[in-house]
């Protein structure tokens, strides 16, 4: 049973707010019939500007980088704020070029956390992808992703 499965089954509602992944991660969670139930929005904030738009704090950004546990935490904790959901996640990272807008930018690095009830679970992400395309650089994010939750969300059952 796929992980949206799960959440359908056990009524567990999720959000996202993405940057490097670009929705993908949403788009996922959507790929399974009934989706709706569970899944109740999500951001792409490709952006520093829209980041702050929809909620993060400008000093998180300011102090630590766009590119930062700290900002990943702070976006999760804004979707599931905003969404009010048992589950946020967020990733902010790069894919295959250094960002030219944000000088803390390192060449297949991303950092996603997963706030599941009060739990905050933080991941960082640093791998070649030299020879890789973009979106394959966000799969490869992404499958991470959804590897940590279903980790997180073990308990449940099939």
């Amino acid at each position: 049973m796929d992980i949206a499965a799960k959440l359908i089954k056990e009524n567990i509602t999720i959000s996202t707010i993405e940057s490097c992944t670009s929705g993908l991660v949403a788009s996922t969670i959507t790929d399974t019939e009934g989706a709706s139930a569970i899944f109740k929005g999500g951001f792409v904030t490709y952006s520093n500007e829209i980041k702050e738009k929809v909620g993060v704090d400008h000093s998180i950004i300011e102090k630590y980088g766009v590119y930062s546990k700290e900002c990943a935490y702070e976006m999760a904790k804004t979707a599931k704020e905003f969404f009010k959901t048992d589950i946020a996640i967020s990733i902010t990272g790069t894919t295959g070029n250094i960002d030219p807008n944000n000088s803390d930018s390192i060449k297949g690095k991303a950092y996603f956390c997963i706030i599941y009830l009060d739990k905050i679970h933080n991941f960082e992400i640093e791998c070649s992808v030299d020879g890789l395309t973009r979106h394959q650089i966000k799969e490869l994010y992404v499958g991470r992703i959804f590897k940590e939750l279903s980790d997180i969300l073990g308990g449940l059952n099939d």
